[in-house]
This record gives C-alpha cells, structure tokens and sequence, in this order.
C-alpha cells in the first residue's frame, strides 16, 4: 500500500546541513534544502512516532504546488545534463556522453565524458516536464536547442531575487545564545531562512505495511524549533512515467533524492550494465540522526556527503530487455524506478528516502 502525504509549513524553513556553526565565529549561515531525513521524521511523528508503527519506506520529499483546481504539480532539480547555450542563454542544450582523449582520474569506470558548452540550468522542472525528458521527447530532430520558454520548465532562475524558486530565500538576523538559551554579547549573526512560495508543500510517498490502519495527522515539527507543519494525505500525485522501452539497452538514471552511496559520487551499477558516462553535481552535506536509537541524537548523528538530486548516470546494458527489467520491473521483480536505490532493503538512508531514482533513454 502507498499514500502519498503533503507537509505544508506555516512558516519559513530554518534546515541546516549539519556543519558546525559558531556564532561567535561566523557571520552568517546558509540553509540547507528539505532532505528525506527532515521529512521523514515529521512523517513518523504524524503517524503517532510508536516504534514498530511507521512506514516501510519514505521516499522524498518532493516539492510541489497545490493549484485551486484540485491538483498538485510537482517540481524537480533541473538534470545536470541540461545546460544554456553558451552562445544564448535563452536556449537550452544538453550535455552528451563522448569519447575523449583528455585523462582523468575515472580510469574504466566511466569511459565517456559528457560534452557540451554552456551554463548549468539552474531551476525546477515540473513533472511533465521532466516525465518528457526521461522518455527522450525534449530534445528531438537535427536541431540540439530549444527554448526556455517552450520547455515550460517551471522555476527557472535567471535572478534568484527576483524568481527565487519554490523556496524563497529569507535573511534574518539572530543572535547568539548560551545554554540557557540567554543572549550573548556581540555574537550577532545573520541566518537565511526558506519559505514556500504560495501552495508549496513537501511530498512524499509512505509505502505502508499491510493491513495499515493509522491515518497521518499534524501538526508536525519541521524546519527548525518550534515550527510547524500542517499534514494531510493527497490523491493524484506520481512520480513521472519512465519510458515503455529502452532502445539498445540504455538507461538514464536521474537522482531526485540526495544519495548516499557506498563508493561516494559512483552509483552502484546493476549487474548486466556498466557505466558510460555521468553529469554529477557538488557534494551535498547530509546530517542524520536516530533519536530512536540508544543514545539518541548525539549518539546517532552522522555527517555524510551526498550526491545531489539532479545528477544523471548513463548506464548501457547488454539488451533492451535487461534494461527495462531493471528499470521498470519484469513479473514479480519490482524496478529501479521510482524507488530508492543502492542500499540494502532495510538501510535507513534507504527507508528514509535518499537515493531514489527515476529512469530514462539516452542517445
């Protein structure tokens, strides 16, 4: 069984990537972007927080709008293979895996290198959007451009002041506290806090154990102490359709949740497959914590770098039919898509949503 649920803050986000931060020391902090482990522990609090009473999986979370017609679009991470012209920026062009003579440090693991000129595309595709780009139907014909504005692709930023994104960022300034929680002297600091734009909320699928009966109610704490979340189950939310076949056994797989794998910035390639080629972005700091386990927070905190959501893996199997088995699912087999990937099933980076993945075609 699946539900999706919807976290919509009633304030501005203060989520921090877990590095330390003197107040005294620094002079200002930047904000971390809602990871699964910030959501998921909001969604085992709407749950009622009982041990042995939370979800199989977590897998997000995701940014979406709510629109008064009734639905939601969801966004995601512009794939780091999509870049701007070089030549003008209100085109779009997208990176591709070639041989190259340049030597690197990759050695046969990852014999292409993605080729292109051009600015990263800094924004959020909605799902449509991105749905298109997974099935290869962004890009078609002799013609490698199109345009930003045909694309629709969403919050792109050309002036973060003046189109921020679904998280608009909000400085404020604070001071530093001891213990006791009293004002210190002279440690003044400046903090940037995230606030939803209008309708954003934070989604996320919970695959629930059978014959499931609690039903997610809030408000729940999220985004730094004493804010809050309002929680409600949604209908019409999906992750975006992958392709129904993949053509001479190429798979893209796009990473829509920070990942953390065992060999650092290489995905883990499934058997049958190698890796040709990969478009990844800068490492992102990821703080987790059990406080469920013994010892709790201080005992359990870990700080780890992940890959960001974005980045895109070329993988090339030894036939179509490997590919989509791997990538879709074939029988009983559940696929890669949509779901997280490169840990063991009962990890708890897994089951609280890093490393999920969609899948695609390349060429």
């Amino acid at each position: 069984m699946r539900q999706w649920l919807a976290l919509t803050p009633r304030d501005a986000l203060l989520i921090r990537d877990g590095r330390r931060f003197d107040a005294g020391a620094d002079t200002s902090a930047e904000p971390a972007r809602p990871t699964p482990s910030t959501v998921g522990g909001a969604i085992f609090s709407a749950y009622g927080g009982l041990p042995g009473a939370e979800p199989e999986e977590i897998r997000g979370p995701v940014l979406a709008q709510w629109h008064a017609g009734g639905w939601w679009t969801p966004y995601f991470p512009a794939p780091a293979d999509l870049v701007r012209s070089a030549d003008d920026h209100s085109l779009v062009t997208r990176l591709r895996p070639t041989e190259s003579a340049a030597v690197t440090d990759l050695g046969d693991g990852c014999p292409r290198l993605m080729v292109g000129e051009g600015d990263p595309l800094d924004g959020w595709l909605p799902g449509d959007t991105l749905g298109a780009y997974l099935r290869g139907e962004l890009f078609t014909g002799a013609d490698p451009h199109r345009s930003v504005d045909d694309l629709d692709l969403g919050f792109v930023r050309d002036d973060p002041d003046i189109d921020p994104g679904p998280l608009a960022r909000e400085p404020r300034v604070g001071l530093g506290r001891t213990a006791e929680r009293v004002a210190r002297d002279g440690l003044l600091y400046q903090a940037t806090f995230l606030r939803p734009v209008d309708g954003v909320a934070l989604l996320a699928e919970c695959v629930l154990p059978p014959a499931w009966q609690r039903t997610a109610a809030g408000p729940v704490a999220l985004g730094g102490r004493g804010r809050l979340a309002d929680v409600a189950e949604v209908d019409g939310v999906a992750w975006p359709d992958p392709p129904a076949e993949f053509t001479e056994g190429r798979v893209l797989v796009y990473v829509a949740t920070p990942a953390v794998w065992p060999d650092g910035w290489r995905i883990t390639v499934p058997p049958g497959a190698r890796l040709v080629a990969a478009a990844v972005g800068p490492p992102e700091p990821i703080a987790t914590a059990s406080p469920r386990s013994p010892g709790g927070v201080r005992a359990t905190r870990v700080l780890r770098w992940a890959v960001p959501p974005g980045s895109v893996y070329l993988l090339q199997f030894d036939n179509a039919d490997a590919a989509a088995a791997w990538a879709i699912g074939d029988g009983d087999r559940v696929g890669a898509h949509g779901t997280a990937y490169g840990r063991p099933a009962k990890d708890r980076l897994r089951t609280a949503g890093f490393g999920v993945v969609l899948t695609g075609v390349w060429s």
